[in-house]
Formats: C-alpha cells, sequence, structure tokens
C-alpha cells in the first residue's frame, strides 16, 4: 500500500495529470466541442468528458487510484479546489472550447494518501496544461 509520506508517486500523478490535460485540449479540437477535465467528488479519480456531458468519460481517459497504473496508488486521492463543479458534485479541473483554448480558472490540486497526508500540491493556473508546484 501506500505510505503517508511516499514521496514517490507525486511526479508520476503530475505527469499524467499534465498528459491528460494536454489530451484533452487535443480532443476538443478533434470533436470540435467543448471538453473537461474532470475529478471524482471524493477524489478517486479523474476523466476526461464532453463539457456537455462531464459523467460521460472519453473512451480511455478514465484514471482511479488502485487501478492500471495507479494500482499501487490504491486510497490515494485528489483534493481539488477553486474549480468548478459538475451536477453531481464531481469538480471539473479545466474546460477547453473548440478552439482547444482553456478556460481562465485557477485550480488548486492535492494528491493525499490513504492516510489523509498530503504528498504533493500543484497549481493548474488559467489558460495553461502544465501544473506548477
Amino acid at each position: 500500500g501506500l505510505a503517508g509520506g511516499d514521496q514517490g508517486f507525486v511526479r508520476p500523478v503530475e505527469s499524467m495529470l499534465e498528459a491528460d490535460l494536454k489530451r484533452a485540449r487535443s480532443e476538443a479540437l478533434a470533436s470540435g466541442a467543448p471538453v473537461v477535465a474532470v475529478a471524482a467528488a471524493d477524489g478517486s479519480a479523474w476523466w476526461l468528458a464532453p463539457a456537455a456531458q462531464p459523467d460521460r468519460a472519453i473512451a480511455g481517459s478514465r484514471r482511479a487510484f488502485g487501478h492500471g497504473g495507479l494500482a499501487p496508488m490504491k486510497g490515494a486521492h485528489l483534493v481539488v479546489k477553486g474549480s468548478g463543479e459538475t451536477d453531481a458534485g464531481d469538480r471539473i479541473l479545466a474546460t477547453f472550447d473548440t478552439l482547444g483554448c482553456r478556460d481562465e480558472n485557477d485550480a488548486g490540486i492535492e494528491l493525499r494518501g490513504r492516510d489523509g497526508a498530503r504528498l504533493g500540491s500543484w497549481t493548474l493556473a488559467a489558460g495553461r496544461t502544465r501544473l506548477s508546484r
């Protein structure tokens, strides 16, 4: 399992989030429709979705702690602050319009271990796809 002080997973999660934000931009351009990056209300997963249906993950975009590449991180979760929210209570990390431009909202993202200890934190600045520590 994931130890509360284990920093070894912070960089891979950061890389996955950034890659998914770049994919969201590409998906918006390719589909000609706005795309959102969404984090589950409980922080256990994130995915990309059409902005009109934020609960419907784009094929292959769902990442869940404890599964796939995040299997060693069972029990970890994201805490997202300062972003929008879906009707279901999930958090919108970023929105990309049909031209692939990102919204002007800042989001704070924390990675927490199973025990709730903060392992890492980032800011997703307005208009950006790169996270800053």
